[in-house]
């Protein structure tokens, strides 16, 4: 059993009133037709048995002892989806999933980010100098365009009074500023290639995988819930359990995992909490499946 899915269930569900409309499903050909306005109407409202689940329980992190990552505590699958979780960690870029794995996106993933500072120093510093050193040299590739053409200004006096002052001052201001500008853009490209090689920055690739069999009872909760959901998901206890070339080699043990269920509202998702149970074996669900009693 897993202390850390019981704690998540307790202090993070709470009872609620879901309810929604007992009509059977339509087809797109009746849905616009009369009768179907009626059924709408009149169809009585039910409700379901579930606990909202708030999703900032997700958010929960722990340190590894041997490398000091903070990685999250929990991983998410979606139940029509991979078995496999992946997470790309670089130093600035936070992981985010789409619809088909929104919850996923409460993980902590962006906290790891820490743990990749120290080992990114030596390019963060690099990037540093060399984006001072761009600035630097678009600033004097600026002032040296500006003098030069300061100075044919200087020698055409006859320039003032053939037009206006502020018309020859763009003039200058105009190239110096491209000058600037172009010199910014090609230092920050030569620079992207020059540090890059040179202190290749490290990034982190975290893996979940999921390798279980949900039980006959949790199995058929998901298939009544398949119909009042837009997806189910998976949470369960990824402590030890996150793969990466970085991390020591994780457990391979999966506790009881939270059966969730996404329920689209407006611009905006809810979480419920359908069931947590044990993972069965494959001899255990055989058995069940296929045993017959020979009375």
């Amino acid at each position: 059993m897993s202390n850390q899915l019981t704690l998540l269930k307790q202090n993070y569900s709470r009872p609620v009133n879901l309810v929604e409309k007992a009509e059977k499903s339509l087809f797109a050909l009746e849905k616009n037709t009369g009768q179907a306005r009626t059924l709408t109407a009149k169809a009585p409202w039910k409700g379901f048995p579930y606990l909202e689940f708030d999703p900032s329980g997700l958010q929960q992190t722990y340190c590894d002892e041997q490398t000091g990552a903070e990685l999250p505590v929990f991983a998410v699958f979606n139940l029509e989806g991979s078995n496999q979780l992946h997470a790309y960690i670089g130093a600035k870029r936070k992981t985010s999933y789409g619809a088909g794995l929104e919850l996923a996106n409460h993980l902590p993933f962006a906290k790891v980010q820490k743990f990749l500072k120290p080992i990114n120093r030596r390019n963060l510093q690099a990037w540093r100098v060399a984006n001072r050193c761009c600035l630097l040299l678009a600033t004097l590739a600026a002032l040296a365009v500006a003098f030069l053409d300061g100075s044919r200004l200087l020698n055409d006096p006859g320039l003032f009074s053939s037009q206006p002052v502020a018309d020859a001052l763009f003039q200058i201001l105009l190239p110096s500023g491209a000058a600037f500008f172009t010199t910014l853009l090609l230092g920050f490209l030569l620079s992207a290639v020059t540090v890059n090689k040179a202190f290749a920055p490290k990034t982190l690739w975290l893996t979940a995988t999921f390798d279980g069999i949900l039980p006959e009872a949790t199995r058929e909760k998901a298939l009544r819930a398949k119909g009042h959901f837009e997806h189910l998901y998976l949470v369960v206890d990824q402590q030890q359990r996150w793969e990466s070339e970085l991390l020591p080699v994780p457990a391979s043990a999966l506790l009881d995992p939270l059966l969730i269920g996404e329920k689209r509202e407006r611009c905006r998702s809810r979480y419920y909490l359908i069931d947590q149970f044990e993972l069965t074996t494959a001899e255990d669900y055989l058995t069940a499946e296929f045993l017959t009693n020979p009375e």
